[in-house]
């Protein structure tokens, strides 16, 4: 089977690339920005196409005589207008699924997807499900939970002062995802997906709260950590201080706010997949190297 994956070397992208390349039923092309990220997938057989994923030549020259595509749009902490950023992607793929009807998608989305509004950054990728679904017939929707790796961004914070800063109450609770659960889904679907429309709800094996994630954190990495609950306007102020845009600050700060009243917790997708890596388990293998190598470059 011939896949085509975005994002090779991102979090979720550079996984499902490695199991991928490991599965003798798949051919990969991967549409890389920069190809220097991933002369080690080269090495080990994948195809490379230099390019953007708004240019439709290098989309178009990615997908040619592609079975299946990974479309996943990665983070940008620049942008003026984020909903508008995540419209661009994708009537960039839509158009390329009306010039190739006959190839599957399998789309990364996120948990709350399904709502048009009060979901931060995921209004974005409601747009982008609505625009796959009018585009193509094979369109299958990731809609994964909270990342257990969106607690690394804490790392200069957990360093210098022992805690975790949100908007939302250290009691509120998400069945987080790790990374390498999403990739893990992502490849099953890319290579056995059903036809027609799908939306697949992506969660882990735990509902842990963000109190517990603090403390599992600090006993991995030997110091306590404590979640801290701010108001919305100190993070929002602290998010843009940190060199994230106003209107992307404002909307992640939606997003720990529609978290914190229960807005994410509901799976309406008509597939489901469970993750295996706890957050403990994560805490162990992700986190503690991650912090180390923090405190011994700081």
């Amino acid at each position: 089977m011939k896949i085509a994956i975005t994002t090779p070397s991102g979090n979720i992208g550079s996984k499902l690339a490695d199991i991928l390349l490991n599965n003798k039923e798949a051919q990969v092309t991967v549409l890389a920005r920069t190809p220097g990220k991933v002369e080690h997938l080269a090495a080990r057989g994948a195809r490379v196409v230099a390019g953007d994923q708004l240019d439709p030549a290098a989309i178009d020259k990615a997908i040619d005589g592609a079975d299946v595509l990974f479309w996943a749009v990665g983070m940008d902490y620049t942008p003026a207008n984020v909903r508008a950023r995540y419209n661009q992607f994708a009537d960039a793929v839509s158009d390329a699924l009306r010039r190739h009807p006959q190839l599957r998608i399998v789309h990364l989305s996120s948990v709350g997807a399904q709502l048009r509004a009060g979901t931060g950054p995921i209004k974005g990728l409601h747009d982008a499900e609505q625009k796959l679904i009018a585009a193509g017939n094979d369109v299958i929707h990731l809609r994964a939970n909270y990342f257990m790796e969106n607690v690394l961004s804490s790392l200069p914070t957990i360093a210098s002062d022992g805690s975790i800063y949100a908007a939302m109450p250290g009691s509120a609770t998400s069945e987080q995802v790790a990374t390498a659960d999403i990739a893990e889904a992502a490849a099953h679907y890319l290579l056995r997906g059903p036809r027609g429309h799908h939306a697949v709800d992506i969660f882990g094996p735990e509902n842990i709260s963000f109190d517990q994630v603090a403390a599992t954190t600090g006993e991995a990495i030997g110091k306590p950590v404590r979640h801290v609950q701010v108001p919305p306007d100190a993070l929002k102020s602290a998010l843009t201080s940190a060199g994230i845009s106003t209107d992307l600050a404002g909307e992640l700060v939606e997003l720990q706010q529609a978290m914190a009243d229960g807005r994410l917790r509901e799976q309406v997708g008509d597939l489901r997949w469970k993750g295996k890596v706890t957050f403990a388990q994560f805490a162990q293998e992700v986190m503690k190297p991650a912090y180390r190598q923090a405190t011994a470059a700081a």
